[in-house]
């Protein structure tokens, strides 16, 4: 499904969806509580998740002996999972699609196998055999002790271990090699695991985790999503005014950032009951780092491509193993607009300012979300701009689309044969 988009006056106000990174966390930290972790949200992402603890419930109740687990193109759900089953004594499955069964997995993989975990195959799907039963992932073993991890991969293996280790008969300790990328998302699940009764220990070098704890029920209210408050507000510099609500200023989302960086960037972006709204700005170029933000750039760095100036992102190798290779498709997207960049030694470098869509602009989303969602919102501020394969979206905000056009976004659907 692609989308023709004309330039538009934009005026509204839009609800913000749950927040997906904590609501992954909330979901699991729930099930492991014993409680419901069907909150009725949508996604591709959360229901992968949903979907995968319902497979887990079963084994549970007794309905089944091994359980398939989809995760989708979810990194959460695969990294968050994995962890786990190994420390339940299950027999499980894990699957995937799209880029997820090549994106990084192996340094989580050797440092659960080092501990007791009998893993086969080095990508999805994921099975062992030693159980008896050919669709397996883990029998038990996973044992308590020192797991050393490397920082500068992903965050999403010191959320896996630091939901698992606390189910371990002993107490172990969490050592990160190197910096830590995307603390905010540990710190998230730090705060997860708090309000469901696990205590975690900070140390020097990582987290001393004591075993035997159990997960007790907890009320958690799970928060407006910064990701994708992103967007519209973004929409909003660009071309008109946009108020989102049912954001928490206070929030450890990594993605709040956005905010600071629209700032500086000389938006019109100011505080309201329950949100944010922001203005047509004429905006200026920035330099930042996105080591602990990756998922902001796409959209960021449009708003460079409309700023006067050049600006650096620092940090973006990162974004070549997510959904797409994003460095590549967001180079791709600004070239479309007319807006040059160059990249080296892990900068993005991008020469803002004089944005001119090619005639009858071509945008692809390459299958990734916040690649789609960036371009039409690119595509709305200049028009002309047709964005191909926008159904991703619903990976993260399923009614994005419907909402732009709510409050002015012209766009016109266009279905392939």
């Amino acid at each position: 499904m692609n989308v023709k988009l004309e330039k538009s006056r934009i005026c509204g106000r839009v609800e913000i969806p749950p927040s997906k990174s904590q609501a992954h966390r909330v979901m699991i930290a729930s099930f492991l509580a014993g409680e419901n972790f069907d909150f009725g949200l949508t996604g591709d992402d959360v229901e992968a998740t949903k979907n995968c603890l319902a497979s887990l419930k079963k084994l549970f109740d007794g309905e089944a002996d091994f359980a398939v687990l989809d995760a989708r193109e979810s990194g959460s759900t695969l990294r968050f999972l994995l962890p786990i089953v190994c420390a339940l004594d299950v027999n499980v499955e894990i699957v995937g699609h799209g880029r997820l069964p090549k994106r990084p997995i192996s340094e989580l993989l050797e440092v659960l196998r080092a501990h007791g975990a009998k893993i086969v195959g080095d990508e999805l799907p994921l099975k062992v055999l030693s159980c008896g039963a050919e669709l397996c992932l883990a029998k038990g073993g996973l044992s308590a002790g020192v797991y050393e991890i490397d920082g500068g991969v992903s965050s999403q293996y010191v959320t896996g271990l630091l939901f698992a280790l606390p189910l371990l008969d002993g107490d172990s300790h969490i050592k990160i090699d190197g910096e830590l990328v995307s603390k905010n998302y540990v710190e998230m699940t730090l705060d997860v695991l708090d309000d469901f009764g696990v205590k975690i220990e900070k140390t020097v070098d990582g987290f001393f985790v004591k075993g035997n704890q159990k997960y007790v029920a907890s009320d958690v209210k799970i928060e407006g999503d910064w990701s994708s408050a992103a967007f519209p507000l973004a929409l909003g510099l660009l071309a008109g005014e946009v108020e989102t609500t049912n954001l928490n200023e206070n929030s450890k989302q990594a993605d709040r950032i956005f905010l600071d960086l629209a700032r500086k960037m000389g938006g019109d972006v100011q505080k309201t009951d329950g949100g944010y709204i922001a203005r047509k700005s004429s905006l200026i170029a920035i330099e930042f780092d996105a080591a602990n933000c990756p998922d902001i750039v796409p959209i960021t760095a449009v708003l460079c491509g409309f700023s006067k100036g050049v600006s650096k992102i620092r940090g973006v190798d990162r974004l070549k193993k997510k959904e797409s290779d994003r460095l590549t498709a967001v180079r791709e997207l600004l070239a479309n607009l007319g807006v040059k960049t160059e990249y080296a030694d892990d900068t993005l470098t991008i020469f803002g300012g004089n944005v001119n869509a090619k005639n009858d602009a071509k945008i692809d989303g390459f299958a990734d979300h916040r690649i789609a969602m960036s371009g039409i919102v690119a595509g709305l501020a200049v028009g002309g701009v047709e964005v191909i394969g926008v159904e991703c979206t619903s990976k993260s905000y399923p009614t994005f689309l419907e909402d732009m056009t709510i409050i002015g976004a012209k766009a016109q659907v266009l279905y392939g044969e």
